[in-house]
This record gives structure tokens, sequence and C-alpha cells, in this order.
């Protein structure tokens, strides 16, 4: 989530600086007609506009990558380079979707729903798609006891409606 926030915030200042440049432009062009100084104006202007709609999908990104964090079921530390997952790429599964590092996996949204889970020893998969297509998700997790596989079965049951198939 902090990639995407950082994304969104350089956009942002791009957009306004470009934004700037382009007011500082269209003044100066005022008193000085030149062919130049209009093509910088609308190149800063083409700019401004290019960067504020990519800084409108970022925050809207990150609106969805703060809803499936406030709504987790599930946080597992995907990879690791220690015992502890700072720094490291952590999964957040939610009723909404999964948000792995700054990648979205989005279902139940938009005619995408979730299809399937299948936990195993050491991981957990979900599959996911609409009636003309379907992806299929693998998650490395670490071993856990047979008591909080049954929590964890019964959080997705109760949450996505999708009943967790126990591989063996």
């Amino acid at each position: 989530m902090q990639e995407i926030r950082q994304k969104r915030n350089a956009l942002a200042v791009f957009t306004g600086l470009s934004a700037i440049f382009s007011i500082l432009i269209f003044v100066y062009n005022t008193r000085v007609q030149d062919i130049l100084m209009q093509m910088l104006f609308y190149a800063g202007t083409l700019a401004s506009i290019w960067s504020a709609s990519f800084c409108i999908r970022e925050f809207k990104k990150l609106q969805i990558a703060r809803l499936i964090v406030d709504n987790q079921i599930l946080n597992i530390c995907v990879a690791a380079s220690s015992s502890e997952c700072s720094g490291n790429i952590e999964a957040y599964i939610s009723y909404f979707g999964i948000l792995l590092g700054s990648r979205i996996i989005r279902y139940n949204q938009n005619k995408v729903f979730l299809k399937a889970i299948e936990i195993g020893e050491d991981f957990i998969s979900f599959s996911y798609g609409t009636d003309k297509w379907s992806q299929k998700i693998r998650l490395i997790r670490p071993a856990t006891s047979n008591e909080e596989i049954e929590c964890i079965v019964k959080q997705f049951r109760d949450e996505t409606g999708v009943v967790p198939v126990i591989v063996k």
C-alpha cells in the first residue's frame, strides 16, 4: 500500500508542477506571441491532464487497497528474508479482493466473483472470475495448526459465502 501511496504522491506533484508550468507559460505568452511558447503551453497542459488522470487512477487504487486492508480476513507474509514481514511482500485477503504488495486482485465487484478457495498445508489458492474467464492465484503461507485452519475456513465461509476446500 505504501508503494501505491508513493506513486500517487509523485503523480500529484508532477501534476501540480506541470499545471504551474502551463500557467506561467500562458501568462508569459499573453505578452509575447511565440509559436514555441504556445507549443510549450500545450505540452504542459497535456502533461497536466495525463498525470492528473493517472493520479486519480492511483487514488482509486489506494481506496480499494485501504478497503481490503481494513476488512481483511487473512494476512500472509508471502516473501520474507527474515522471520518478520517488515519491508517484504505481504498479502491482505478480504471479501473485496487481495492486496499483494502493490498489486490488487479484485473480486466480488464488477461481475468478478470468488469461485473457489483451496487451503493446503503450505498454500492457499483462490479461483476468481466471470462466466467467460477464470483465474487462479496460489499464495504460500506458513504452516498452521488444524484449529487455526478451521477458524480460517469458518471466517471465509461467513465473509465470502464460499466454502474453502481443505487439500491434504
